[in-house]
């Protein structure tokens, strides 16, 4: 929100400092991480870090995950870059509560494979 207690919008041509997360059950993150990271470059975005996963995306426990969580929770990333919302978790409960815990701390999820758009109101 801004001072005037209106929502602020992502602007893509604003630079924001933004994590990179890959996941994949087969072990191709090489080439995921290298397309977000020209990604990032196209959206005017920061990198300020990285983290991955080999692991189902049903698993909540994955250390790249938590990595990512941690970025943004202690504030060191604004915006979290993904290929896809299935690179966060196929199972749509823990979706959910990575969608909130993002938006709880004013992040902005950002994809490269969509355009997703989503408000949660959900509290």
């Amino acid at each position: 929100m801004s001072e005037s207690g209106e929502k602020k919008v992502f602007d893509r041509k604003e630079k924001r400092r933004a994590w990179l997360y890959v996941r994949s059950e087969k072990g191709s993150l090489a080439a995921q991480m290298d397309d977000l990271k020209n990604e990032a470059g196209d959206r005017s975005l920061i990198p300020v870090g990285s983290s991955q996963d080999v692991r189902q995306g049903r698993r909540f426990c994955r250390r790249g995950l938590h990595e990512m969580m941690d970025a943004v929770r202690s504030g060191k990333a604004e915006c979290v870059l993904v290929g896809s919302v299935g690179q966060l978790s196929h199972d749509n409960t823990k979706l959910m509560h990575i969608l909130c815990f993002l938006q709880g701390h004013g992040a902005v999820l950002v994809t490269t494979e969509t355009d997703v758009r989503y408000e949660l109101s959900i509290r």
